[in-house]
């Protein structure tokens, strides 16, 4: 059944893919991770997925899964009137999450080149969920996954992304608003 409690556990796991998938970019990587090959006449990932951004995403998974570790203890867990169910976060479950997410990302993108979808250029629900399927995947190899967290995330994450692009892009951090 999908509740509040629900929610908090599935928000739970997010941190990390976010942190991860969203601040990757800081990294400004120079090293194409398909180093400009091409697959079938088109490059396989892009210019845009390099390996600083995938390295520097997996640490921010790994500093977000060990802040929750710390901020744990002083959180209110007892005023829930259900035991929740929350992945034990530590430095190592948030680079596995953060890792999922880069690679889903990855994922999207070999798939919006077979398409002919250029590089920046939106392709709906795609953009929003390959992220969270990759974290999920990597995720069930260590955790078993409730199928709510699933739909809980889906629902959640497209409203989420398309919000963070537009501020970003209102605060000049993108240069489309999607």
């Amino acid at each position: 059944m999908i509740d509040i409690y629900t929610l908090v556990e599935a928000v739970w796991i997010l941190w990390p893919a976010y942190g991860a998938n969203g601040l990757c970019m800081l990294a400004h990587g120079k090293r194409v991770i398909d180093g400009g090959r091409m697959w079938r006449g088109k490059q396989i990932f892009g210019p845009g997925k390099t390996w600083e951004g995938l390295l520097f995403g997996v640490f921010v998974g790994a500093l977000v899964g060990t802040i929750q570790m710390l901020a744990y203890p002083f959180l209110p867990w007892e005023l829930s009137p259900v035991a929740l169910s929350l992945v034990p976060m530590t430095p190592l479950t948030g680079a596995l999450i953060g890792l999922g997410a880069l690679l889903g990302d990855i994922g999207g993108s070999f798939i919006k080149r077979r398409l002919g979808i250029a590089r920046g250029k939106p392709a709906p629900i795609l953009d929003q969920l390959d992220f969270i399927a990759g974290m999920l995947i990597v995720l069930a190899f260590v955790y078993p996954l409730k199928w709510e967290w699933v739909v809980i995330l889906a629902i959640m994450t497209p409203v989420f992304h398309l919000l963070a692009n537009r501020i970003a892009y209102i605060l000049k951090l993108k240069n489309v608003p999607y």
